[in-house]
């Protein structure tokens, strides 16, 4: 879960964790042991955030037929474009190694401060860092929030509202539109976490759902008292 992203955390946490895993894998500190990559140790993902967000180019407006047609004609723009592209993904993988390097010497030196720990300590110590997540021990899906509708006390439903969205209660409203949101299976309640924060958008005991099942290869329905969410996933 750790890697897949799916325990919300600081960076920090996640290269204590990191430094963890090693002391249990390898005991204290060598430059002779045996090292993982570093995507077997930290969430790739964190990463590639760091990296800026690539920049949309507006379209240049070109006036004139015999302008469009020269630059068509003789390939310019499209290599211009490649050349621009090859340059950029570049840039981008020797800022990705860089981060890397940064990410794993900070994990190296964290590993060296646990000199001594044993491994039954080490998995112990990861353990607890990781339940301090509320959701831990969850199963998590990713999962597109499509539509809610409310029901009726006669059994009826209106439609379906795909535009706007109603609200999952008044403290966590989840706003317009379809939304990618993690659903948490836990022991004692489902709940609805936006990707990557560490608290629940809301959380439905067992006693407030009154049914659910899947319609389809892709999609969930979920009853929580009066309403019904409809998601679509990949997982179900």
């Amino acid at each position: 879960m750790v890697l897949r992203g799916y325990v919300p955390t600081s960076e920090e946490t996640l290269q204590t964790l990191a430094a963890l895993r090693l002391q249990s894998l390898n005991s204290d500190f060598s430059t002779h042991a045996p090292f993982p990559r570093l995507e077997e140790l930290f969430p790739p993902h964190v990463l590639h955030a760091r990296l800026p967000a690539p920049r949309r180019r507006t379209p240049t407006k070109c006036r004139g037929a015999r302008l469009r047609a020269g630059l068509l004609a003789g390939g310019l723009w499209g290599q211009a474009l490649a050349k621009q592209r090859a340059e950029r993904d570049q840039r981008l993988r020797g800022r990705l190694r860089e981060e890397g390097a940064s990410t794993m010497a900070a994990i190296v030196e964290k590993w060296k401060l646990l000199q001594g720990m044993g491994r039954p300590e080490a998995m112990a110590a990861y353990v607890a860092l990781v339940r301090e997540w509320p959701g831990f021990g969850s199963t998590l899906f990713d999962v597109d929030l499509r539509a809610v509708r409310r029901r009726r006390g006669g059994g009826g439903g209106q439609l379906w509202q795909r535009a706007a969205l109603t609200p999952l209660s008044p403290q966590s409203p989840v706003g317009a539109g379809p939304q990618r949101l993690w659903l948490g299976i836990g022991a004692k309640a489902v709940s609805l976490y936006k990707p990557g924060e560490p608290e629940p958008l809301d959380s439905f005991c067992y006693g407030r759902i009154s049914s659910f099942g899947a319609s389809d290869s892709s999609t969930f329905r979920l009853s929580v008292e009066d309403r019904d969410l409809l998601f679509e996933t990949s997982q179900v």
